[in-house]
């Protein structure tokens, strides 16, 4: 009888110990007498234990990726919102103005109608200054509010930090938990004779 064959179908799972002795034609009893004295259960439990962990930790790995790549993209945006903010704060006293000159040349040049323009031509020019003024007020709230929004995305991160910290925290706990759990086997042997232990 192939039993490391038995054991393998009934460790994978899915099975029982009578449909295994129906399939491969083996009494029950000797099955289970097999089954107890190579310890089929504890290996099944262990195998299954495996399995969830493995999956358990394949998941939190790539939650933990996506939101490791999440604060990176907040981080990088923050840093961005930063360096214009700094810009911002820079030209606070700057106001831009437009200016448009229009220039008009008209020709003359009918021999008939010699009042009567034959050409005109509108040339425009624009200009763009920067004057010195008194500080804007209202851009100067915006850019406190964005300050505002910055401090609490980072302590959004700081936040999040404390969170994962303390799921590792439970995590070794949990396995500290089930590692006081599992059985552990101790044998005591007396070396003396029964009639040294009747005294």
């Amino acid at each position: 009888m192939d039993w490391e064959l038995i054991k393998a179908e009934y460790i994978a799972g899915g099975t029982s110990y009578r449909k295994l002795a129906e399939k491969y034609d083996v009494k029950l009893s000797a099955l289970r007498n097999v089954a107890e004295k190579e310890k089929w259960v504890e290996l099944k439990t262990q195998a299954q234990h495996k399995t969830n962990t493995k999956i358990v930790n394949s998941v939190s790995k790539k939650k933990a990726k996506k939101a490791v790549d999440k604060l990176k993209r907040v981080s990088d945006l923050t840093d961005k919102l930063l360096d214009k903010l700094e810009q911002a704060i820079s030209e606070l006293d700057v106001q831009l103005y437009k200016r448009v000159d229009k220039t008009k040349v008209i020709e003359y040049n009918n021999e008939l109608r010699p009042d009567k323009p034959t050409k005109e031509i509108i040339h425009e020019e624009e200009k763009v200054l920067e004057v010195t003024t008194i500080v804007d007020r209202s851009g100067l709230k915006a850019i406190a509010s964005a300050l505002r929004d910055i401090k609490e995305i980072q302590m959004l991160k700081s936040e999040l930090d404390k969170q994962e910290q303390e799921a590792r925290i439970k995590k070794l706990q949990k396995e500290a938990a089930d590692d006081d759990n599992t059985v552990k086997e101790i044998e005591v042997t007396f070396s003396a004779g029964k009639e040294d232990w009747n005294e």
